[in-house]
């Protein structure tokens, strides 16, 4: 199948011999997303919302089944309801809990973020669905370290380099360097420079400078829009400056 070559999948099937059974009830089950599973193939953690930057996830199911044969599915379904991953196979059960998964590898070329769908299902005991949202990265986690202008030499060298950070509430972003650092609307020369988050997207935030004491002609603060270009590069448009310019790139640096 065409959705197999393009999409990196893993798929683990485990039986799990559990001391203290999770799903009482014969014919009970339950399902969940979780980060990561353990050495015993056990959830580590359950999740409502998956970042693209955490890459790997796994659809996790446990069933509660008299001893047999059975036939199970896995299907996971993104943000479009396409079919991102997929997996049909039989088992046979001893009577003690039976634990299945699949995994899927997040590839922000191919997969869509919205609110995906998965649906585990044992033939004869009806199916168990899950809804969970995956969503493009955080763009303060792209944002956060070293970054340089592209149009200046040994820009990303320790004295020169721009070290970019925020608060914990993640309202607030800190520009700092060892040269000093400066605005395009003045030759003003700052430590440090603060930018208050007045709005954001997920490849943009709209700031202002809170130390900047330059004001537009109507005597506002200029507004400061930072726009990720990809994940290694963004620039700078101020609120006044016509659409499409923009300042020339900041590169991440290399660690």
């Amino acid at each position: 199948m065409k959705v197999f070559s393009i999409l990196l999948m893993a798929f683990l099937i485990s039986f799990s011999h559990l001391s203290q059974a999770n799903v009482d009830e014969i014919g009970g089950y339950r399902v969940l997303v979780t980060s990561s599973l353990d050495e015993n193939g056990m959830p580590v953690d359950e999740l409502e919302s998956i970042h693209f930057d955490h890459k790997l996830f796994y659809v996790f199911s446990e069933w509660n089944l008299p001893a047999g044969e059975y036939r199970y599915s896995c299907i996971i379904y993104d943000g479009e309801r396409r079919v991102v991953n997929s997996q049909f196979n039989t088992f046979n059960s001893d009577g003690s809990n039976f634990n299945f998964w699949c995994s899927h590898y997040l590839n922000k070329s191919t997969d869509k973020p919205g609110s995906w769908y998965a649906e585990m299902g044992i033939e004869g005991y009806g199916s168990a669905a899950i809804y969970f949202s995956v969503s493009e990265d955080d763009i303060r986690k792209s944002l956060t370290g070293d970054w340089g202008w592209s149009d200046q030499i040994d820009s990303c060298k320790s004295e020169h380099a721009i070290t970019i950070s925020f608060n914990d509430a993640g309202t607030k972003m800190y520009h700092t360097s060892k040269s000093g650092l400066h605005l395009s609307t003045s030759t003003v020369q700052y430590e440090k420079i603060i930018y208050s988050i007045l709005s954001e997207g997920d490849k943009y935030l709209r700031t202002i400078v809170i130390n900047e004491a330059q004001k537009t002609d109507d005597g506002e603060m200029f507004l400061w829009d930072l726009i990720l270009l990809d994940d290694e590069s963004f620039c700078w448009k101020q609120s006044e400056w016509p659409e499409g310019h923009c300042t020339a790139k900041l590169l991440k640096c290399s660690e």
